[in-house]
């Protein structure tokens, strides 16, 4: 993983290494004494776009400023503003959020290095999202993105919601369609109706249950067979299909409660579908879950594949940003070229 040289930091903690990227965001690891946080910095590529990056960060600032709750991450500080020293002692400025870090890394990673959870681990991990589900709810708030690339794991192992980007505080029906991701997307959405973003999120943690329990989607894209069943309320077939594809996982059949939870999760009609508390009280939900203690003697066990998988995945994305920017600089240059040419013609 690439280390940072001795001297960059960004308000007092020290900078340790990258942590992840995105399109518009570039998050790293600052120390300061004891204390570990995440750092995500805005990445500004069109200056016509800072006024609309700004305020959506701003959105999202503003809305963890009121969420204090265990499975959710704590916003520690944001500027427009923050100082940062680089290595060579210059300083510059920098949009970004210091915010409270997940040490153990996503629950996608650990999905994909092991497959899939057992049915207590899923169960203990459903119980601790809808518990922040039905706490966001009672702020009026959703995210609108929830997958297991936005939820991480603390150092004892609990789990954290993050990545409030596209969330939003509204109190009764929202009609921005903007934003999410199409393997969790809701039929209403899709259908451009005014909806609760509650209900959504829980259409979103159908999914990600489905995906903890199996280790596959329930259905890749809003193309699929299984989304259409589900929209036709279809679900003799949905199971059907189920069963078939994952019948060495269960010879016989998926349990009768958990096809309730997830039928009812998956509802099409956003009115009818049940809602985070109804999902803390149905009778697979109340089942036997995991000890926390057993959680991580698993977990910790597979620490040393995920780091190994991180960095071949940063290895290759700073590759791919690479290829990028050779690209851009050849065809900049042909431009170039081109130009001339077309001067010395005239």
């Amino acid at each position: 993983m690439q280390q940072e040289q001795p001297g960059s930091e960004c308000e007092g903690y020290i900078i340790i290494k990258y942590l992840g990227y995105g399109a518009y965001v570039v998050v790293k690891l600052g120390r300061k004494g004891h204390e570990l946080v995440a750092i995500k910095f805005l990445k500004i590529k069109n200056e016509q776009e800072r006024p609309k990056i700004i305020q959506k960060l701003q959105q999202e600032v503003q809305i963890l400023q009121q969420l204090q709750h265990p499975r959710i991450i704590q916003l520690k500080y944001f500027s427009d503003n923050l100082t940062y020293k680089k290595k060579n002692g210059q300083i510059v400025y920098k949009i970004g959020m210091i915010l409270e870090l997940g040490e153990k890394g996503s629950m996608l990673s650990y999905l994909l290095t092991l497959k899939r959870f057992d049915e207590q681990t899923s169960r203990f991990y459903f119980r601790q999202l809808m518990s922040a589900l039905v706490y966001m709810k009672k702020h009026n708030i959703c995210h609108l993105d929830l997958k297991p690339d936005n939820i991480v794991f603390d150092s004892d192992f609990n789990l954290k919601i993050t990545e409030f980007g596209f969330s939003k505080q509204v109190q009764g029906s929202i009609n921005d369609f903007f934003g999410g991701t199409k393997s969790y997307i809701a039929p209403e959405l899709l259908d451009r109706i005014a909806y609760d973003g509650s209900k959504v999120d829980v259409f979103a943690a159908a999914q990600i249950l489905f995906t903890m329990i199996t280790g596959c989607f329930a259905f890749k894209n809003c193309q699929e067979q299984p989304y259409n069943l589900i929209k036709q309320n279809d679900y003799a077939q949905f199971w059907n299909f189920q069963n078939n594809s994952h019948q060495t996982l269960f010879p016989q059949g998926f349990p009768d409660d958990f096809k309730d939870l997830i039928n009812k999760m998956f509802d099409p009609d956003f009115n009818r579908r049940i809602t985070p508390e109804e999902c803390l009280q149905h009778p697979w939900t109340m089942g036997v879950e995991a000890k926390l203690n057993q959680i991580q003697d698993q977990f910790n066990n597979v620490q040393e594949r995920i780091n190994q998988q991180l960095e071949l995945q940063k290895e290759e994305y700073k590759r791919q940003q690479q290829r990028r920017r050779d690209q851009e600089r050849a065809e900049q240059e042909m431009k170039n070229l081109l130009q001339q040419s077309q001067q010395s013609y005239k």
